[in-house]
């Protein structure tokens, strides 16, 4: 089997150089750089994919980075958004590096160029001190947001407008006839949490007849749900789950209580939706849409200077 030493003792060079040459690291001049890559030829050495892609000064290769979860909850719309990303960037004959669940230690090791030779990234759900971003930006890598980053940085991104989607949401209740409304939210470390929060208090003060009450969550699961909405569990309460795990739960605590959830109170999930169409309403949000124009607009940033572009969509219906 050839071996970069073998490259480098047919060249007359050290290895070192023959590396350099591959992954343009540093500097070999281009007379010797084509002697080394005509030896490989010759050799038929097949240099490491990441070394010799790096030497053309690309990878074709653009990361997506789910959320950071040491638990690695895999949450349904996560193959929506995969799926339009793929199909986006193989339209530009890109491929696509998946991460998910890691740790800030592995997303902070993973996340640079000489670990994971990557052209650009697309971020899932940003926290509001976010290890990814901070590490984007060091390694100044092309990056595209799917959600709204807690400072205002120069990073594009793209974002369903949640202020507006749970406003709808509370005022689609208050027009059903309930005035006790409780919103069980995401992690408080979430963008996305902050501005549900934000949408349903504003909203509230419109209706002087109703009475919220807005907690945050620490996971996505049943168990969650039934231990924040026990509290508040009574009959003619309506209740703002963060997604389907969370929704599952306060259908389970209200049958624990006696209550009959599907007469008693009133359940709307802004994320997952309920397979079986008969126990919640849920708000139905285009995902692959948000995907697709992430990716659309990371291959814009990859190929040209493009400006930063910060879009806040209506990729929803409730």
């Amino acid at each position: 089997m050839i071996t970069i030493n073998d490259v480098a003792k047919r060249c007359g060079v050290v290895k070192s150089t023959v590396s350099n040459a591959l992954t343009g690291k540093k500097y070999v001049s281009p007379e010797l750089k084509q002697r080394i890559l005509d030896v490989c030829k010759e050799l038929d050495f097949q240099p490491n994919f990441y070394a010799s892609t790096l030497s053309r000064g690309n990878t074709n290769i653009v990361g997506l980075v789910l959320e950071s979860d040491s638990r690695k909850v895999y949450r349904s719309f996560y193959a929506d958004i995969i799926m339009s990303c793929l199909q986006t960037a193989g339209a530009e004959n890109k491929n696509i590096l998946v991460y998910s669940g890691l740790k800030k230690q592995e997303m902070d090791a993973m996340l640079k160029r000489d670990k994971a030779p990557i052209d650009g990234v697309i971020l899932v759900t940003p926290l509001v001190d976010d290890i990814r971003i901070r590490t984007m930006e060091e390694q100044r890598i092309p990056c595209v947001i799917i959600g709204r980053p807690a400072q205002d940085l120069e990073i594009s991104y793209v974002d369903i407008d949640n202020v507006g989607l749970v406003s709808a949401v509370v005022r689609r209740i208050y027009e059903k006839g309930y005035r006790n409304i409780c919103l069980i939210n995401s992690e408080e470390n979430k963008t996305i949490s902050i501005d549900r929060a934000k949408g349903f208090c504003e909203t509230l003060e419109y209706f002087s007849d109703a009475n919220g009450k807005s907690v945050f969550g620490q996971e996505s699961s049943v168990e969650e749900g039934r231990r924040l909405s026990a509290p508040c569990m009574k009959q003619g309460t309506a209740f703002i789950a963060s997604d389907g795990n969370v929704a599952r739960g306060i259908w389970d605590e209200a049958r624990e209580q006696g209550l009959d959830p599907a007469r008693d109170i009133y359940i709307y999930s802004l994320g997952e939706d309920d397979p079986t169409g008969v126990r919640w309403e849920y708000a139905r949000q285009d995902y692959r849409k948000l995907g697709e124009t992430a990716m659309s607009i990371l291959l814009d940033e990859i190929k040209n200077e493009t400006p930063v572009r910060k879009i806040t969509t209506d990729y929803f219906t409730v």
